[in-house]
């Protein structure tokens, strides 16, 4: 019986962009105040970018002024910088594509070898179901897997998304 159940899952057709609502790419910062960049792509072409600066300076991110495009959204501690629709529904549609033939949906976490450092938390909404899955930085006996493989396949698909929200004005 497991080996049905384990065959029934290794053979499920990976999901269709149709049938995927949403996907989250975010390079998260682990240091102590540490950041995130945030890539949302949904199936109907609108995408977002969240970006939220280390909050070391928060003190003086009151100062800090969005880049054209972007929009300041301030907190208590912290600022986040938003940018809607950073690409155009044609070029997210196939980004959001891409991103799944290259198995964006498979990706497994493990357990980091260090304390600190950065990672990657990878959300896929299907009916509304969200999936998520941190993966920390990859080390040496980690690469060279499977799932290694296929990070950096999503990863050349994904990276690259504009995050330069802010600037600091001169006194």
């Amino acid at each position: 019986m497991l080996s049905l159940q384990a065959f029934a899952v290794a053979s499920e057709d990976p999901p269709s962009s149709q049938s995927v609502e949403m996907i989250v790419w975010e390079h998260q910062n682990w240091a102590p105040n540490g950041g995130y960049k945030r890539l949302t792509i949904w199936h109907d072409g609108h995408s977002l970018v969240e970006v939220s600066p280390r909050a070391l300076w928060f003190i003086s991110q009151m100062n800090v002024q969005p880049k054209n495009g972007w929009t300041a959204v301030r907190q208590e501690r912290h600022v986040m910088f938003v940018r809607k629709d950073i690409y155009s529904p044609e070029v997210a549609r196939v980004k959001l594509q891409q991103a799944l033939e290259a198995g964006i949906q498979f990706l497994e976490t493990f357990r980091p070898g260090y304390r600190d450092g950065s990672g990657t938390r990878v959300v896929v909404q299907i009916n509304g179901q969200q999936k998520e899955t941190v993966i920390p930085m990859f080390m040496d006996a980690d690469k060279g897997t499977a799932n290694h493989k296929r990070f950096l396949a999503v990863s050349k698909i994904l990276n690259g998304f504009d995050t330069d929200a802010y600037e600091i004005p001169s006194k």
